[in-house]
């Protein structure tokens, strides 16, 4: 098996990771200030996913462009919010932050990257040291599990779907297109669903509020057909959905928010030169608080 089918294949076993640690060790990851969680992804002693990490920090998509494309992928960004709210641009060839995060290192701070080569991924590794470049600008933008702890605190439950790629078009530049991807939560009640669009609102800079909603049926309408059939089915663009997944409870409100992984369909339609971007549900961990980036 290739490197990239056996990172591919790991995936189900890294979302699960957390949920079968031990209460001590759970207890511990969660108490970790992001400095130190940073330092034991660096380390290598976490590759697994971060959607239960550090709660109460807000977490980052990564992209990676040479200098030469970052000024059109800045405005590419800023025409298209909802998926790719941008938090932080890097000086060409530094991979160190200044306002996200203290003693960070994009290199190795995340647990996993992708590597795209003409629009095709190539490669999953745990850091990009060898794929360093002196032209490479990094962007950090905001990821919706920021407002996923707001949900929590705010006592909404909802349900993950996954991710998935939709017929919404991005605003194009020159040389930059692509089609947004979306994660997809199901919440029970209209009284549910109302407050994740108030919270995630407050959050334009973690995607802002949904981009539609409606039932498991009105799906198609965002080009995702045979919704429910493909639940817990893993893809090119949601390689960790989860399994076993149910289908929703009938009156179940299914929204669907923009997501940083759309940076991947961007480098694919493209067909970039060469791209680095997260790999799904493997964030940069900030030290900014959820609440630092409320709007309200």
């Amino acid at each position: 098996m290739s490197k990239l089918s056996q990172a591919n294949e790991d995936k189900f076993a890294s979302e699960l990771y957390f949920s079968q640690l031990s209460q001590t060790e759970k207890e511990r990851i969660l108490k970790m200030s992001p400095r130190e969680f940073r330092g034991i992804v660096r380390t290598g002693e976490w590759t697994a996913v971060t959607k239960d990490v550090c709660h109460g920090y807000t977490m980052a998509n990564l992209s990676i462009v040479p200098q030469d494309l970052a000024f059109e992928y800045l405005r590419f960004c800023n025409q298209n919010p909802h998926p790719l709210p941008v938090l932080e641009v890097t000086e060409p060839g530094n991979p160190h932050t200044k306002l996200l995060a203290a003693n960070a290192d994009i290199r190795t701070d995340l647990p996993r990257y992708r590597i795209f080569k003409d629009g095709e991924l190539i490669d999953e590794p745990t850091d990009i040291i060898k794929y360093w470049r002196g032209d490479l600008v990094c962007f950090l933008t905001g990821c919706s599990l920021t407002f996923a702890h707001a949900f929590r605190e705010a006592n909404i439950p909802y349900r993950r779907y996954g991710e998935y790629l939709t017929n919404v078009a991005c605003v194009p530049t020159e040389r930059l297109c692509g089609h947004i991807i979306v994660g997809i939560r199901g919440f029970y009640s209209i009284h549910d669903a109302v407050r994740a669009i108030q919270i995630s609102s407050r959050f334009p800079r973690t995607h802002g509020g949904p981009i539609h909603f409606g039932h498991a049926s009105d799906m198609a309408e965002v080009g995702i057909e045979n919704f429910v059939e493909t639940l817990g089915k893993p893809d090119p663009i949601s390689p960790i959905r989860l399994p076993n997944a149910e289908p929703p409870k009938p009156g179940e409100i299914i929204m669907s928010w923009g997501a940083g992984t759309t940076a991947q369909t961007v480098a694919k339609e493209s067909k970039l030169p060469f791209m680095i971007t997260h790999c799904n549900g493997h964030m940069f961990i900030t030290d900014l608080r959820v609440e630092e980036l409320s709007a309200l």
